[in-house]
């Protein structure tokens, strides 16, 4: 077992926050992270079907809690809670969510895939509890994590997203923005785990991962990307 790297399969949502975790995390303990970023379930599928992952660093709880019950590694712990955020590229100002999927300029609205993101499944039940999917639902576009969802309102493939909230963060003034209300999906709790190796065991250098993760120094990173890590 290579105790001088370490591989991480990392929930899209995350990729902000977790590539700066990691330079962090390399500088103090001089282990190399190898970082994968996909949809939580593509990746607990992957680790089901062997992926020589070290640690899992989900989305939300129930996939880690699958993997668990799997004997697939140690027991989840929480990280953080995230914050789903709704992005528009028009350079007119709304008042509200609904306004802007109402606006005939809005075409294209990007989601991640709810059978494997948990951003997606926050965001889909933001849609039906809102009962807005069925107006909306003709102009919705499909990603496979929150990372092609990114890509594709980065790239301007669509006018609308529904991301995490470090896009806000990392993007900026480029963008208008709504934080989108918590009332009307469950709460995204994310957590971690460290997976077993061919031994059964959590590696060394995940164990100081998870440690790591729980640090002041990786919390402030989170609270900085716009996690709620109380």
């Amino acid at each position: 077992m290579n105790e001088d790297s370490l591989k991480i399969a990392c929930a899209a949502n995350m990729q902000f926050a977790m590539d700066s975790i990691a330079v962090l995390f390399e500088e103090e303990h001089g282990i190399s992270c190898d970082v994968t970023y996909a949809s939580s379930g593509t990746l607990t599928a992957q680790i089901e079907n062997g992926a020589p992952y070290d640690l899992f660093i989900s989305a939300n709880a129930s996939y880690p809690a699958r993997l668990f019950s799997l004997e697939a590694g140690e027991k989840p712990f929480k990280y953080a809670r995230g914050r789903l955020l709704f992005v528009y590229l028009n350079k007119e100002h709304f008042s509200s969510i609904e306004e802007v999927m109402q606006d005939e300029s809005v075409q294209q609205i990007a989601i991640a895939d709810d059978g494997t993101a948990p951003y997606g499944i926050a965001a889909m039940s933001y849609l039906e509890n809102a009962e807005l999917y069925e107006e909306v639902q003709p102009k919705l576009v499909m990603g496979e994590s929150i990372g092609q969802v990114n890509q594709y309102i980065k790239t301007g493939v669509v006018d609308a997203a529904f991301t995490s909230y470090g896009f806000r963060i990392t993007f900026g003034e480029l963008y208008h923005y709504f934080e989108v209300d918590q009332r009307y999906f469950e709460p995204i709790e994310q957590k971690a785990m460290g997976l077993f190796g061919d031994d059964q065991k959590v590696s060394l250098s995940a164990q100081k991962m998870i440690a790591f993760l729980k640090s002041a120094k990786s919390k402030a990173v989170l609270d900085y990307f716009g996690y709620l890590t109380d």
